[in-house]
């Protein structure tokens, strides 16, 4: 697929509703906020002069890059495993991720005290992989792709009796993920446009649905590589494609989306953005310099999206999310160098 801005229309809006068995309900995303407030810290969302003058919108900018995790994951984490019964607490959890969801596994496995073993990939970015170990759980690399790691984890996770937790096919994931959304929203209520980056699909889904409880006037805008256009191409075709990925941004970097949120996006989602690798490594430098924070690959998805395409993405207030921080140094100098300015 090339570069560019995609449309479809929602199925909501042809008739279609979105299954209830497929998603969380209204409470359970207020249960999920009560459960985060608990334990994380309020991210901060600050209005950025900078990118606003150079888009000529009023950009605000969400910084989950800032959370204890550096990552927006702990959010849906600590809701599933929040609901756990005792006997699948002492059973544990198992997941597969190729960082930041791990992370985020992890860290609520081990606030709540239930075991946790994250499979990833060869190949994950050494910064996360270093960030899962430090939290403590049994971590195994396993396959080439999260695709490979994530079916292996799933056969692990039976032969163990415990609860396999799958990035994009979880509706406590999902829950705990629309937290964001809401959060922008309560803080900055005039926004008409949210932009963020789409892997397995559980954030751009959480988005939909905070959004869907609130008002049909702000608009969701997905982003993706076209290195690892899975999601886009599911989302077009209205079932789900497995599509390489061979994009360097981790939380971009799956084969497809889940099935739970492809049942959203098609049912409430109207446009994506597919950018390049270069866009992402532009954009991390362009991050730096507009608001002095650093990002991983996936979490400058926005500021690629809003800097090439920004002409044919809809809002004059832009909410936009950085969703992680893990970048390692020799990526962050690859980013400065490739960066035009």
């Amino acid at each position: 697929m090339k570069p560019g801005v995609y449309g479809r229309s929602a199925d909501l809006a042809a008739g279609r509703p979105l299954p209830d068995s497929l998603v969380p309900s209204p409470s359970d995303l207020v249960a999920a906020r009560e459960v985060i407030m608990g334990v994380l810290p309020k991210t901060p969302m600050l209005f950025s002069a900078r990118l606003s003058q150079r888009w000529g919108r009023s950009v605000h900018v969400k910084y989950e890059n800032v959370s204890p995790i550096r990552s927006f994951k702990a959010r849906g984490a600590l809701y599933a495993v929040a609901q756990l019964s005792p006997a699948q607490r002492n059973s544990g959890v198992v997941t597969a991720s190729t960082g930041n969801h791990g992370q985020g596994v992890a860290f609520s496995g081990r606030h709540f005290g239930v075991p946790v073993t994250v499979f990833v990939p060869e190949g994950v970015e050494p910064a996360k992989l270093d960030a899962i170990r430090d939290i403590g759980p049994d971590l195994r690399i396993f396959g080439q792709n999260l695709t490979e790691a994530e079916a292996y984890a799933e056969d692990f996770a039976k032969d163990k009796g415990a609860l396999f937790i799958e990035d994009g096919e979880n509706a406590d994931l999902m829950a705990g993920a629309a937290s964001v959304a809401s959060e922008m929203l309560d803080e900055e209520p005039s926004l008409d446009s949210l932009i963020l980056p789409v892997g397995g699909g559980n954030l751009i889904a959480g988005a939909l649905l905070a959004v869907s409880r609130r008002s049909a006037e702000i608009s969701v805008v997905g982003v993706q590589s076209v290195a690892a256009p899975g999601a886009t191409k599911s989302w077009l075709a209205g079932s789900i494609l497995r599509e390489e990925c061979e994009t360097f941004a981790g939380g971009l970097a799956t084969e497809h989306p889940g099935e739970r949120s492809l049942a959203v996006m098609t049912s409430l989602l109207r446009h994506m953005v597919l950018v390049t690798e270069e866009d992402l490594w532009s954009a991390m430098a362009m991050t730096l310099d507009a608001t002095g924070t650093v990002i991983e690959g996936a979490a400058a998805a926005g500021v690629a999206a809003l800097e090439r395409f920004g002409d044919e993405i809809p809002g004059e207030r832009v909410g936009v999310i950085l969703t992680g921080g893990w970048v390692s140094r020799n990526d962050l100098l690859r980013a400065l160098a490739m960066s035009p300015e």
